[in-house]
């Protein structure tokens, strides 16, 4: 429901423009003599309608004044996704993803004979190809000969303005490249810049999709370039279409900060007399001409809504067809959503509200589902939740079977006690009914182990749906992994639980019965009081803590079990926290193999050149693991190969901060392409130590 508390902006009320209510009677802006009586402006949670474009002009004005009082309104989107094993019919690796069918963007993008690689300025370059300008987004193209041999192609920049390339994606010979704009408040008056709201809502922010023709690798050409304003949420490709999910913010410059009525009112005015085309976002093509991104007319607003309700931010959800670069659309809703979870029929818009009054916090989660065919979109229903969908993976959270949808949420925290549910929805009218949840009275049994005052204080880390299965890891001390039944929502239920020290962050099905987990080893007695049972107390066993990646055997729900686990000391994978780092290809022989980007601190020795003496400095050091988990599903093992180091021939006060969080690589049969930085080395499975490069 909509908040209804009213902003106590006048002592006496006169009635708004009208917006679609015809129980007050309409009155001109030049007829009012101070701000209307508005409610205040807060997240929607119910169904959404379609409406004409005066009401929706309405809502967004009134959104746009009431954030110049509240300085709120859009929360920044998030920073950055199963339901079946990944099929691999090749004999090379491709982005890991979410949903079979549903294809997610990333830095580099392989077709089995040509890389594409997005590179990002911050990263060193060892070569710089003669005449490439200097820019934030560049591009690189690879080939990959019969021997496996790698050849640099092209490099081009993609975009002059761009500050990063956000994820590329490639059909057939199209590759869709997008890239961020960032551009913080350009307000020059510091008096009248609040700099923590420029910094949540950037203002002229834009992003950029260039549509490049790929056919002749040695001069990709660029199409089609579209600047739109805001900023992406995320995206995602079904077929030859691309979705993308972003949001903005109207900014109307020069607006002053009001601290009386009168002031208050001009500013009012000056909103309610803007164009509503100044206000909605724009896409501009390479050729400067600009056009709204979405029309008023094709905007949702919450059903609930009246001439006293608004917003200030619009998410627009845009179809492009990548066949038809002319062939672009979009709608949009005014209202707050911070995530996107797709399959190759349904896209599912979500977000959570926040609500703290008098010092007790509310959590409120709303789910909007479009259907879609493709670029054919069509709005289905919405459903609220009590809770929230946390932040890191939280598209994972989500399963859609057949028309429901079936959702991960969490209240509270381990002060007052976690409360993780399993909750089925299903479209009935327009809205998403809740159908099913798990804990419930026949099956009471809470998500998460219980202390000594009968709280869960374990976080959920992971979630990972598998046909009618569901796997939820949550973590304190120790990683207790969830085995879940789905099979009848009316007997959900868990089957089976396992204890282990650590916790997995990114679960991977890889069959109906084997399960990767990629996460940390932690010493389960570090957060322990001292009045607390020692775990492991014995110190022969003690407990080695850093990046783990552990194998198991689900085959038997009630009794989970870890057949084995290989743990890198002191470091961390980016895969936990971004699944697109992890690789994955499954072998014609059955076996499953895995390139896990490793980081870890140490000291390296170099000389001070002021001092000629030797000190010690802080530095990173990166490597790929190669892993196997091989044998049938019955004897399977997990094994670890080997690394691939790569070799950098630079100072090491040069790339001493060089990050592997953007770590990459690719498999093609017995041959290894480490992405790192911006290049590749390559190796191969049975010698993965013998490293060239950089290529």
């Amino acid at each position: 429901m909509l908040n209804k508390k009213i902003i106590l902006l006048l002592s006496s009320f006169l009635p708004l423009l009208g917006c679609g209510d015809d129980s007050n009677k309409e009155v001109s802006i030049e007829q009012l003599n101070e701000v209307p009586a508005l409610n205040e402006m807060s997240m929607a949670l119910t169904p959404l309608k379609q409406v004409n474009a005066k009401d929706f002009e309405q809502h967004l004005k009134n959104g746009i004044y009431l954030s110049s009082v509240q300085q709120d309104g859009v929360l920044a989107p998030q920073g950055e996704a199963d339901t079946t094993v990944p099929t691999i019919k090749s004999g090379y690796s491709k982005t890991v993803t979410q949903e079979e069918g549903v294809d997610e963007g990333d830095r580099i993008k392989y077709d089995g004979e040509y890389m594409y690689i997005a590179n990002k300025l911050n990263y060193p370059r060892y070569t710089i190809a003669a005449g490439t300008a200097l820019s934030n987004a560049w591009l690189r193209i690879l080939q990959r000969d019969t021997q496996g041999e790698v050849t640099e192609l092209s490099t081009m920049v993609v975009n002059e303005d761009a500050s990063s390339i956000n994820s590329l994606y490639l059909n057939n010979d199209k590759l869709a490249v997008l890239s961020d704009i960032y551009n913080f408040s350009s307000n020059d008056d510091t008096a009248t810049s609040n700099i923590t709201i420029d910094a949540l809502f950037p203002v002229k922010q834009h992003f950029n999709l260039s549509l490049l023709d790929v056919s002749d690798k040695t001069a990709p050409n660029i199409t089609t370039s579209y600047t739109m304003d805001g900023a992406i949420i995320d995206s995602r490709r079904v077929d030859d279409v691309l979705y993308i999910v972003s949001s903005f913010s109207p900014f109307i410059a020069d607006l002053p900060v009001a601290n009386t009525a009168a002031e208050r009112f001009d500013n009012y005015k000056s909103i309610f007399s803007s164009s509503i085309n100044d206000l909605m976002p724009q896409l501009t093509d390479a050729q400067g001409n600009s056009r709204n991104l979405v029309e008023p007319e094709n905007c949702f607003l919450p059903i609930e809504a009246t001439k006293k309700d608004g917003f200030n931010g619009i998410v627009t959800l845009t179809t492009i067809d990548l066949t038809q670069a002319d062939s672009i659309s979009s709608l949009c809703i005014n209202t707050q959503v911070s995530g996107l979870y797709a399959t190759p029929s349904s896209v599912y818009l979500y977000g959570t509200d926040y609500q703290n009054e008098n010092n007790k916090m509310t959590e409120t989660s709303v789910i909007h589902k479009f259907s879609i065919a493709g670029q054919e979109i069509n709005y289905v229903a919405t459903g609220t939740l009590d809770g929230r969908f946390n932040w890191q993976l939280s598209n994972l959270r989500f399963s859609e079977a057949e028309d429901d949808l079936r959702v991960v949420t969490t209240k509270g925290n381990a002060q007052v006690g976690y409360e993780h549910y399993l909750n089925v929805l299903r479209p009935t009218g327009n809205e998403l009914a809740l159908v099913a949840q798990l804990p419930n009275d026949t099956y009471p049994e809470k998500i998460g182990k219980l202390n000594n005052a009968g709280i869960v204080q374990e976080d959920i880390k992971a979630v990972r749906f598998f046909e009618n299965k569901a796997f939820i890891v949550t973590f304190l001390n120790t990683d207790p992994l969830y085995v879940l039944d789905l099979t009848d929502n009316e007997q959900l239920k868990i089957t089976g639980a396992l204890e282990i020290p650590g916790y997995s962050s990114y679960l991977q099905p890889i069959s109906d019965r084997l399960l990767v987990g990629i996460g940390q080893n932690v010493d389960p007695n570090i957060l322990l009081l001292a009045e607390d049972n020692v775990i492991n107390a014995d110190e022969t066993t003690a407990i080695i803590e850093g990046a783990k990646i552990s194998l198991f055997d689900v085959s038997n729900m009630n009794a989970p079990i870890e057949i084995t686990s290989i743990v890198y000391e002191n470091s961390y994978t980016p895969a936990e926290f971004d699944y697109h780092a992890l690789t994955y290809l499954k072998m014609p022989d059955n076996s499953h193999r895995f390139g896990l980007p490793i980081q870890r601190w140490l000291t390296k020795t170099v000389v001070d050149p002021e001092t000629g003496q030797e000190i010690d400095v802080w530095a990173f050091d990166h490597s790929l693991k190669l892993l196997e988990v091989t044998g049938n599903d019955t004897n399977a093992t997990l094994l670890e190969i080997g690394s691939v180091k790569p070799v950098i021939n630079t100072e090491p006060s040069e790339t001493a901060y060089l990050s592997g969080r953007d770590d990459r690589a690719i498999f093609h049969d017995d041959d290894i392409y480490y992405l790192h930085g911006n290049y590749i080395w390559k190796s191969i499975w049975q010698v993965p130590e013998t490293t060239r490069g950089p290529f």
